[in-house]
């Protein structure tokens, strides 16, 4: 059974990387808000900015959070029904996630910012989406028993699969769309070992890299592309310390590791993102320990930042991030804090707002008053101009989605989307007809 306990977020920030100075002011650490009432508190995503919505265990809830601790119940659950995975926002401006009910019966779900749930076709499998995608559908891992699929789902929670794991792998784990067309995650079998898996729109999969056996555990394992195209991730254990490993991964293969974790509690790497500065930051900590919350730059170079303990009430780990619009790093710790049901923090580094990136639009033509879908990443407050021209209506459907109608007087060429963090201009244009 896919795990009950949202996963690592999946996060890109793709600005310019420029390494974080030797003189930089020492971080800043906060509870945004204790959890008192739902449980451990799962991935933040960003809907608007400031405003991050999650779901949690224990007594499940679903619920958005400011950044100054404001909570608002969206819906809660009978204890006997479970959320599956971390919420995706969509092109409709709403979250989707998998639910479980008791028996073995799952159902795609959404929220928005307004209290209450729609509950899509109940499955047979249980869905977990890790992202959305260009064209609006979302994507992500749905199984049953032994038997996983990549799957992707439309907003109206239709499941489609787009190919089917091995019975031998134990779980997949993550599931992303790169810049080359294809999906990339991460599986792995009972005997520790696993795999970095490409696999086409069309269900061709591929190992481009394999790792060693006592690797990995049941736990969330961290894969994300990042600005320079690469991928980046962690191993739970494994490496010759046992503690975990950061590393690097080419889109062909090529393996750098970047970092070994020594053999200690508090290591252990579950959360991995890219900061707007380019360097990594991550949290490590087996579940219910004490945590770390760190920075490696893309040359190995590694720098504790916190220590969680539960002696100081910050919470524990499993901790998972995720980087606001405002270039501060937010996080879920799920077990400890005040009342043991782990709380939401905030970590400030000093990084700039995240630079916008805009990667695929549709339609690719149209005329006057064509309203134009734009989708990547920090995409958040953005003003949108076609050829130079303003866009007459803008709106924004959580970080990865714009709207932008085509202004009158527009011409053929690129679409620039410019948000408080940068200017992204796309390498497509868009034609006038």
């Amino acid at each position: 059974m896919l795990r009950t306990l949202p996963r690592f977020v999946i996060a890109l920030s793709l600005a310019a990387g420029v390494i974080q100075p030797a003189t930089a002011a020492p971080p800043k650490f906060r509870i945004v808000t204790y959890e008192r009432d739902h449980g451990p508190p799962g991935v933040l995503v960003e809907g608007t900015p400031g405003v991050f919505y999650t779901n949690s265990g224990g007594h499940p809830a679903a619920y958005s959070v400011t950044t100054d601790g404001m909570q608002t119940i969206l819906t809660t659950l009978p204890s006997r029904e479970l959320f599956y995975g971390p919420f995706v926002s969509a092109s409709n401006g709403a979250f989707y996630g998998g639910l479980s009910f008791p028996g073995l019966t799952y159902a795609i779900i959404s929220v928005t910012s307004v209290p209450g749930m729609t509950t899509y076709p109940t499955q047979t499998v249980a869905p977990e989406f890790t992202q959305n995608l260009p064209g609006g559908e979302l994507l992500g891992l749905a199984g049953s028993g032994t038997v996983y699929s990549l799957v992707k789902a439309t907003l109206d929670g239709t499941l489609t699969s787009i190919y089917q794991f091995p019975s031998t792998e134990m779980l997949p784990d993550t599931a992303i769309y790169a810049t080359d067309g294809n999906y990339y995650g991460v599986s792995y079998v009972h005997s520790g070992s696993g795999y970095v898996y490409r696999i086409t729109p069309s269900g061709t999969r591929t190992n481009v890299h394999t790792f060693p056996e006592q690797t990995f555990t049941n736990s969330p394992i961290p894969l994300f592309q990042a600005g320079d195209g690469d991928l980046y991730g962690a191993t739970n254990y494994g490496s010759a310390n046992g503690g975990g490993t950061i590393y690097k991964l080419s889109l062909s293969g090529k393996y750098t590791l970047l970092y070994s974790f020594p053999a200690r509690p508090q290591y252990h790497p579950t959360a991995l993102i890219e900061g707007s500065d380019g360097n990594l930051y991550g949290a490590s900590g087996l579940t219910g320990s004490a945590g770390l919350l760190f920075r490696i730059t893309k040359a190995g170079d590694y720098t504790e930042l916190h220590a969680l303990t539960n002696a100081t009430k910050d919470g524990a780990c499993l901790c998972l991030l995720t980087l606001g619009s405002d270039g501060i790093i937010y996080g879920s710790a799920t077990y400890g804090g005040v009342t043991g049901g782990g709380d939401i923090f905030a970590l400030d580094v000093g990084l700039p707002k995240p630079s916008p990136r805009a990667l695929h639009f549709k339609p690719q033509s149209g005329p006057a008053g064509t309203q134009v879908l734009i989708w990547g990443y920090d995409l958040l407050s953005a003003s949108v101009s076609f050829n130079g021209v303003a866009a007459t209506a803008v709106s924004n459907s959580g970080a990865n989605y714009v709207f932008a109608t085509v202004p009158a007087g527009a011409t053929s060429g690129p679409i620039t989307v410019t948000t408080p963090g940068g200017t992204w201009t796309t390498k497509a244009s868009f034609t006038i007809n």
